[in-house]
């Protein structure tokens, strides 16, 4: 160990470079790590999570309203199902949805989950202070205003107060009082969207005062989990539950009237169980995929940097032959001496696994610092612990061995007789260490080759999504969001308001025209709702739930949205008016393809009235995010919502839309000063955030190819430059000979230009090969195009002549005499 120390330390040019190459690898990988490890990898820190299963369904949807899909049942399904099975402790049920908290003084977002009076229970879940809900809190609507703050909430809002317990404060301008906080480190069983506060869900109103839904069958928004007893198979337990959701089904369809064909297929839905023990919510699937990418490219940018050093091993080991070769005469075995030179590998891979330790904390909290979901960073902890401990450390001894094993093996069998008698050329590197020297650098060029051209196919499919047409004139629009309903206001002071403040806002300087809508388009609001058509006989298993929003009047004006026929909501389309709807291009295409769909009436559901008329049409637009494929969508008053929510207002302006947000807030403030704006941004902005995703893979994905392809030009300079040395005396007698300079460049460069090709050849094949994983998340695009394959081999060529060109010229100036007496 001390030997090799010492070796390292008398080399420290090659120390340090090799340590740099192998701490970016390292760093890297730990990085992206830190990121998979709490959002696929972590579980729920609650007394044994591996015995939760999470309730899912698979078959057809009951049709109605939908705040989910299968993973999601009514409250009257999760009444049928509760305490219904031998194979559980308990089942209980969540929902998460945004509050307005304030505690003596102005209102602040937080987020409450909703939960069954046994969800504590079932957990396993203490309290750090007071006491938790009950299940005797689960039996009166209405009745419990009680409050679990979560620890996090309750050290950042109430500063870890004691006497917060028992204090009321008002959730949605209701008064309830705080009766416990919930242990350390448990924020509810969503991981990616922490809890503030826990309410009993007999206390939805509160929560959710524009809909109740408690006792309809056809409205699905509950997540249902339960614990298993100890001992129970997880297939047994679904398999003990068949006859009692086989019930509950046929319950839905007593309160729904469906025909007989929907009934046979609606009676063989399935219920399954999965793992509950990482949490619910969906936010690992959202994540999952672009992770595994990412983690095989960092996997692929530390093959480079092991590349990197075992060249650089190898080319130490030129200056060693005569040392290797002095220690194995005087009876040192080849084993020793090549334990001496893994020694010195693993020294270098310890040192770059503590500062590659060091860059992923930085990296990973600046990757976390880029999200803009708020509770999304808040929930993920860069800082190290075991898990991320140990991975750097398994990740280090892995370089170690990839960097060291090769060139150990090489060095220990050198040629004794020329390194003993210090011949240059004996003392140089064999052809079978030249010839893995340059095995090495086409793995490094193909390796690059891939990372690069995966840096193009993300690049320019966020380009692709950045300018596709959405429809909506998405420049120049101020957004931001109000939710009167949170303040006690009744529906019709909250219409009163919402109209106020739509002409109030038109008039500010700057702004031209103003509108709203209730769920922000743009922001992965996919809401939908099922229909009947009056005179349309769906096929079987046709699909009639289309995208659903509800707008102000004039929002499509504001949005640059062309009306194709009839008109435009106006403020006659008020509560007690003749209730009507706008459809969208698609809409009519699919339904009315040989007709105005304009007078035609629409009801909500599978059946019943179809009260609603058809009164216009609109050019399509994407609602939900920019990849959005056409779909039907109807589009209603807000003004005709019996109990209106939240809107999000849009401002069209003049100018840059920010230069009026202060004065759309002070706008809000004078019509109600306790009424808080939220999200307040520019479409743009919102649009940025929703393909967060799309562009973190391309920055980083650009950021990976450009380094592994500085690493792969590294290490295609360094060999270059050794065949240079090696061939001194040949090169001096070539000139000698009257060889031109130009002969000697092109002499050099035919060697860089061979290694590049079959570095590239290799790269392409596997690109085309292993491209198709990454089509899923690319928009529009195949990973065979063509543009970003010939750019990706423009830059490798581009980069490996440079690389090349600098020893080459070197060499077109060797002079022929101190070259003929070179050593």
């Amino acid at each position: 160990m001390k030997l090799a120390l010492r070796n390292l330390l008398r080399n420290p040019a090659f120390a340090v470079t090799a340590v740099l190459s192998l701490a970016l690898g390292i760093g890297a990988n730990t990085a992206i790590f830190t990121l998979t490890n709490q959002i696929l990898l972590r579980m729920v820190p609650v007394k044994e999570p591996q015995r939760l299963v999470a309730f899912h369904w698979t078959g057809q949807f009951i049709g109605g309203s939908t705040r989910g899909y299968e993973d999601c049942f009514s409250y009257p399904m999760y009444a049928d199902l509760g305490g219904s099975s031998d194979a559980f402790t308990g089942i209980a049920a969540r929902y998460q949805e945004a509050v307005d908290v304030s505690d003596q003084g102005p209102a602040e977002r937080a987020t409450a989950e909703l939960v069954s009076g046994n969800y504590f229970d079932v957990l396993g879940v203490t309290p750090a202070l007071g006491r938790l809900l009950t299940p005797d809190e689960d039996k009166r609507k209405g009745g419990e205003p009680y409050v679990v703050l979560s620890y996090d909430y309750w050290q950042r809002r109430f500063g870890g107060d004691p006497s917060a317990v028992h204090r009321a404060i008002d959730v949605n301008g209701h008064p309830m009082t705080v009766v416990g906080v919930a242990q350390r480190g448990f924020q509810g069983v969503s991981l990616m969207s922490p809890a503030d506060l826990f309410v009993p869900v007999m206390m939805k109103t509160v929560v959710t005062p524009t809909w109740d839904d408690m006792n309809r069958r056809d409205s699905i928004w509950l997540h249902v989990f339960a614990r298993l007893r100890p001992g129970v198979d997880p297939l047994a337990a679904q398999r003990s539950l068949a006859g009692v959701y086989r019930a509950a089904l046929e319950h839905d369809l007593a309160a729904n009237g469906r025909d007989a064909k929907f009934s046979e297929r609606y009676v063989k839905n399935q219920l399954r169980l999965v793992d509950g023990s990482q949490g619910f919510g969906g936010m690992g699937e959202f994540f999952s995929k672009p992770l595994y990418v990412l983690l095989a490219m960092v996997g692929t940018l530390l093959l480079i940097a092991c590349a990197n050093v075992a060249n650089l091993l190898i080319a130490r080991a030129q200056g060693r032959q005569k040392e290797i070769s002095i220690r194995l005469a005087l009876g040192a075995s080849r084993r020793s001496l090549m334990r001496l030179i893994m020694t010195e590998s693993l020294l270098v891979a310890a040192a770059s696994g503590v500062l590659g330790l060091l860059l992923s904390d930085w990296t990973a909290s600046l990757l976390v610092s880029l999200l803009p979901f708020q509770n999304i960073a808040a929930a993920i902890r860069t800082s190290p612990d075991w898990r991320i401990l140990a991975f750097t450390a398994a990740i280090s001894l892995l370089a170690a061995l990839l960097a060291g094993v090769a060139p150990a093996l090489q060095a220990a069998r050198p040629g004794l007789a020329p390194a003993l008698k210090s011949e240059s050329r004996g003392a140089s590197l064999g052809l079978g260490q030249t010839r893995f020297r340059r095995v090495l650098i086409c793995a490094q060029v193909a390796l690059s080759f891939l990372l690069l051209a995966t840096a193009g196919l993300f690049a320019r499919s966020l380009y692709k999504l950045m300018t596709v047409n959405s429809g909506i004139e998405t420049n120049r629009l101020l957004a931001f969001t109000v939710d009167p309903s949170m303040h006690n206001y009744t529906a019709d002071r909250a219409r009163r308001l919402f109209l106020d403040l739509q002409t109030a806002l038109a008039r500010v300087p700057g702004a031209q025209m103003s509108s709203g809508v209730s769920y922000a388009v743009l922001a992965n609001n996919n809401w939908q709702n099922t229909v009947h058509i009056e005179g349309y006989r769906p096929s079987n298993g046709e699909d009639m739930n289309p995208g659903y929003n509800e707008m102000l009047p004039g929002f499509f004006s504001t949005a640059g949205v062309r009306l194709i026929a009839g008109r435009d909501f106006n403020e006659r389309d008020t509560a007690g008016a003749p209730a009507v709807v706008i459809v969208n291009e698609t809409f009519q295409q699919r339904f009315f393809p040989h007709d105005s769909p304009l007078g035609h009436r629409i009801g909500w559901g599978g059946s019943g009235p179809a009260n609603m008329e058809i009164v216009g049409v609109v050019k399509d637009m994407k609602e939900g995010d920019l990849k959005e494929k056409p779909k039907p969508w109807t589009f209603t008053p807000v003004l005709q919502n019996p109990a209106p929510g939240a809107v999000t207002f849009y401002v069209r302006t003049s100018r840059n839309p920010l230069t009026v947000a202060q004065a759309a807030r002070q706008v809000v403030h004078r019509m109600d000063s306790a009424l808080p704006v939220y999200d307040l941004k520019t479409l743009d902005a919102q649009i940025d955030e929703t393909h967060f995703l799309d562009r973190l893979l391309a920055w980083l994905s650009v950021a990976f190819g450009l380094l592994a392809t500085l690493l792969a030009s590294i290490g295609l300079y360094g060999i270059t430059a050794f065949s240079v040395t090696r061939r001194t005396q040949e090169i001096g007698i070539r000139m000698a000979l009257g060889a031109a300079r130009g002969n000697v460049l092109r002499l050099v460069m035919r060697e860089v230009l061979v290694l590049a090709a079959a570095g590239l050849a290799i790269g392409v094949a596997a690109s085309l090969t292993l491209g198709r994983l990454l089509e899923s998340q690319l928009f529009e695009m195949k990973a065979n195009d063509p543009a970003v394959i010939a750019g990706a081999i423009a830059v490798v060529l581009l980069v490996s002549i440079v690389a090349g060109y600098l020893p080459a010229r070197r060499a077109t100036h060797i002079d022929p005499m101190q070259s003929l007496r070179w050593e």
